[in-house]
């Protein structure tokens, strides 16, 4: 049996590369997580059967979009920046 050594795994994205797709991340994930806590929003309204406002998906909705994009603003960039800065597995 002839066994072919193990490679080491290859180093992350550089530190330079993966701050400024991290950068680039932060608008993306206020936006993606404010549009999902919009919706959330029309979720719990329909759940609790809140009158509605004319014009918007709920009354509350403003408040749902800052909380969830500022949670989208944060966990977005770093699951990015976690993903590209974690080792390569070598290929097999």
């Amino acid at each position: 049996m002839n066994a072919a050594p193990e490679t080491p795994a290859g180093r992350g994205t550089p530190w330079w590369r993966t701050l400024a797709i991290g950068c680039f991340m932060v608008p993306v994930g206020f936006f993606s997580g404010g549009m999902v806590a919009a919706f959330a929003s029309k979720l719990v309204a329909y759940v609790t059967h809140a009158t509605p406002c004319e014009g918007v998906p709920a009354c509350n909705w403003l408040e749902f979009t800052v909380v969830g994009g500022a949670i989208g603003m944060i966990s977005l960039p770093a699951l990015v920046m976690w993903a590209l800065r974690s080792p390569r597995r070598p290929e097999s």
